[in-house]
């Protein structure tokens, strides 16, 4: 192919002012950034061979602030890969839309990353985007793509790929999840480290343990260690190259929204704005993936006033944003407008509460029951018992400290008992307890108001050795472990057993925050139980309760919570007519004794009906 590159300088102002490349009917346009006096070149590859072709000076004379522009044409775009030059400095486009010399996982990257355009096109059929299934129906499912197949157990052919999780559909589906979020999948350089650290509490909230704007780090690493969760600095437009078995990461990432949709299942992805990320590109990134890939919602961090902007911005209105805190009066001054709720919070406050409810900490009972009924009027809320950042479940229950090297550092509390061993144990009655305890936690997170979400390989008891900051290690370690063990096996089949009951149970899920005062002749939506029925004023020492949901045309429903080590009584409330309470669910083996009053084993969850 003869090069000969057609340059002009633009005069016409790109309506965003972001300094991007773009393709235009007539060419490409490049956009980049650029010290006044400095030489900025751009130059052209051949896009397979990686070639020079070409180096095109950009006009000394900025366009608008510091930002150059150009147009080049005479060369078809789905040839041509290219970068910046700036002075000796060799620079890549962040906003790139595609990526070159990336596609082998885990290798330094060196000089040889290129950027490119999408000039392919993907048969979508009738998969638009649009509104999705409501926050109060959905059950999330938070994955690593390269850790959820990667484990040498995962029955997989292409392993740690977008299409392995294509393979593991069925599985997802069994599990009755509505959608999945997935840890960054653009395009992020893993050989770079960078954590995710808090700060301190998000302006405007008055909650102090809700998790926080992140602020990201730079460490050394280990010459075998990765930045296997992909926080960071990235190309943000982007499929992560190494993540596709095909090694086109556009047609591969399109294959698996498309399978996941046909599936009834969304996609959502975190996204990292760290750094000096403004709140134009948040929403030029946002609408790319909404538009060009079908993503269906987003789990961001960053400068909180920067993401309240964007999600303002009509072009997101059908579209699910979870952000740490959201300040409803600020985003809705005159109140929420839209029918869809599309905006949730997601943050340590349900975590840090239900943990310490679980190892039946002193006053940690008032907290917990603010969490399990808070479900705001104008912005949802999801909730977490373990995230990627912390212990996983099964290591919740058998960790009380983090077992992490120098490169992971100590996280926060994790808030967890090891139920009479630390790490591995053959002691019978300690696995009995943690099974139990596990069942517990997952309990509390489907029987709470907001929208659960769990972390991969929770659902098997997936264990991390208490290392509670795996994000530096590719290997089993971090990988999901898919064990076909007798508690594995257990821990799945309560899984499932919980999302069919939240499911079938409308009181669980509702759109707005369960009245606790009594409707005309009927009970409230939301009560209270102790060892009197009605009564049930929590102090710091207790560690029990019932509550009881009630709903006109619904079944009652009431559950009794017990992280006392020791069995207790709970009174239960007289039914009208000849309807009587009975045992739906027990995370005991024990029989549970129901009259007047429910016997509840000691650290034990127990549902009934009614």
């Amino acid at each position: 192919m003869d090069w000969k590159p057609l340059v002009k300088e633009i005069s016409v102002l790109d309506r965003t002012v972001i300094p991007h490349s773009r393709l235009e009917e007539d060419g490409m346009v490049f956009s980049a950034e650029a010290p006044e006096g400095e030489l900025l070149e751009l130059i052209l590859y051949d896009r397979d061979s990686g070639e020079e072709k070409a180096v095109v000076p950009f006009p000394d004379r900025p366009f608008i602030g510091n930002i150059r522009v150009l147009k080049v044409s005479g060369i078809p775009a789905e040839k041509v890969s290219y970068n910046f030059k700036c002075g000796k400095e060799i620079l890549q486009d962040p906003w790139a839309q595609r990526i070159y010399g990336a596609e082998v996982y885990g290798e330094k990257r060196s000089d040889r990353i290129r950027c490119g355009f999408l000039t392919d096109s993907f048969e979508w059929g009738e998969d638009i985007p649009r509104e999705g299934i409501p926050f109060r129906d959905s059950v999330f499912y938070e994955m690593n793509v390269r850790g959820f197949t990667k484990g040498r157990r995962s029955g997989v052919r292409r392993k740690g790929t977008f299409e392995g999780i294509i393979e593991k559909i069925p599985y997802l589906k069994s599990l009755g999840i509505t959608g999945i979020v997935l840890m960054p999948c653009y395009e992020f350089d893993e050989t770079e480290a960078f954590r995710r650290v808090q700060v301190g509490a998000p302006e405007g909230s008055q909650d102090e343990l809700r998790a926080v704007v992140p602020k990201p780090i730079r460490q050394p690493l280990k010459p075998e260690s990765v930045n296997l969760w992909g926080f960071g600095p990235g190309f943000l437009l982007t499929p992560k190259a190494a993540y596709s078995a095909s090694g086109d990461p556009y047609r591969s990432f399109c294959e698996l929204v498309r399978a996941l949709h046909h599936a009834g299942l969304e996609v959502l992805m975190e996204m990292d704005f760290s750094g000096s990320v403004t709140a134009e590109m948040m929403l030029s990134a946002l609408v790319w993936w909404r538009s060009v890939y079908h993503v269906d919602g987003f789990f961001l961090f960053g400068d909180q006033k920067c993401l309240d902007a964007v999600c303002r911005n009509p072009a997101l209105t059908g579209c699910k944003l979870i952000s740490e805190y959201f300040s409803a009066p600020d985003m809705y001054p005159d109140g929420r407008k839209t029918p869809f709720r599309n905006l949730a919070e997601c943050n340590r406050g349900f975590q840090n509460d239900a943990r310490r409810f679980l190892k039946g900490d002193e006053g940690s009972l008032q907290p917990f029951l603010e969490r399990v009924r808070y479900n705001p009027k104008d912005t949802a809320v999801v909730n977490e018992i373990t995230t990627h950042d912390g212990f996983t479940l099964m290591d919740l229950v058998s960790y009380n400290d983090q077992h992490n090297g120098a490169d992971e550092g100590q996280g926060v509390s994790q808030f967890s008992w090891n139920c009479g061993a630390e790490g591995p144990t053959r002691r019978k009655e300690v696995l009995r307890l943690r099974l139990r305890q596990i069942r517990n936690a997952l309990a509390m997170l489907f029987l709470s108001q907001g929208t659960p979400m769990i972390l991969a390989g929770d659902e098997m008891g997936n264990t991390q050795k208490g290392n509670s900051n795996a994000w530096c290690f590719d290997s089993e370690l971090s990988w999901v472990d898919w064990s076909s063990s007798s508690m594995a096996q257990a821990i799945l089949e309560y899984v499932r057993t919980l999302v069919r009951f939240r499911k079938s149970h409308a009181l669980l899920h509702q759109e707005r925050e369960l009245s606790s005062c009594a409707m005309g002749d009927y009970f409230p939506q939301y009560s209270c139980h102790g060892e009197n029925a009605w009564f049930a004023p929590p102090t710091a020492q207790d560690r029990s309760v019932g509550l009881m949901y009630s709903m006109k045309g619904e079944a009652c429903l009431y559950v009794a919570y017990n992280f006392h080590w020791e069995e207790k009584q709970l009174a239960l409330p007289d039914l009208p007519g000849k309807r009587g309470w009975k045992v739906v669910l027990s995370t005991s083996d024990r029989k549970n004794i129901v009259g007047r009053t429910i016997s509840v084993p000691a650290r034990s969850v127990v549902v009934l009906e009614g």
